[in-house]
């Protein structure tokens, strides 16, 4: 599905990731759970490319269900992966970042158990090599994404801004899906490893020039990051 110029959602249950065409070049995302291999195969179909045309693939924090396919892409492609440098020691481990969960309980929390559990998403599949970005880089990639790194889900946690496309991807950053407590709408995730720093973080995301919010998990908000960003602060207010 399209969600802004020439960016495909790759979306299956609760998993989103992203195709970013530019020439016939191809940036990727994040890259679900192991088992979304054929997710990606036909997103690169439905806008006309392969494998063979990926560039990189971008991850914007270390959880299994964005770095799932990562070392498969970057060995298939082949390409390169790329990561904060906060989180690298954590992708090349396949170890998740310490840290928290909200409380509560919803169907969609089981969904996601019982979804990660089919697709290998119990453990986070390591990437054997990969390159780091930080705060503020514009990256000579297809769309050329300005990094925004925004910690507190993970000490890396960071949203992608294609300026030019009207697009702000914000991982995990700001979701418009409560997956532990199935509530809908902006809001941080219920998963994180600094709770206040996840909500802080959000001062990082307000003012970006953006028509639409691309989230990790839920359906893409379409306004402004600063108009998602006072939602999820009223999510909070109202936690």
């Amino acid at each position: 599905m399209q969600v802004a110029d020439r960016i495909e959602r790759v979306n299956e249950s609760i998993v989103n990731f992203y195709l970013v065409e530019e020439a016939g070049r191809v940036t990727v995302v994040d890259a679900g759970m192991p088992g979304n291999w054929n997710l990606l195969v036909d997103g690169l179909a439905r806008i006309g490319r392969t494998l063979a045309d990926v560039e990189t693939v971008l991850l914007t924090h270390a959880h299994a269900d964005h770095v799932g396919i990562a070392e498969r892409i970057r060995t298939a492609a082949p390409c390169d992966a790329r990561i904060h440098e906060a989180d690298l020691e954590y992708l090349l481990a396949g170890k998740r970042p310490a840290g928290g969960i909200d409380r509560g309980f919803s169907l969609g929390m089981l969904r996601m158990g019982l979804y990660g559990l089919r697709k290998g998403g119990t453990r986070m599949a390591p990437v054997t090599e990969a390159a780091t970005f930080a705060h503020d880089d514009v990256l000579d990639l297809p769309g050329s994404p300005r990094v925004v790194h925004a910690p507190g889900h993970t000490p890396g946690a960071c949203a992608l801004l294609f300026e030019e496309r009207g697009a702000l991807m914000t991982g995990d950053t700001l979701n418009t899906l409560d997956v532990v407590r199935g509530r809908t709408g902006p809001r941080i995730s219920p998963f994180w490893s600094d709770r206040s720093m996840a909500v802080a973080s959000l001062a990082r995301l307000d003012g970006l020039p953006a028509r639409v919010v691309l989230p990790g998990h839920g359906e893409p908000f379409v306004g402004t990051p600063s108009e998602a960003v006072a939602l999820a602060r009223a999510a909070e207010k109202g936690a």
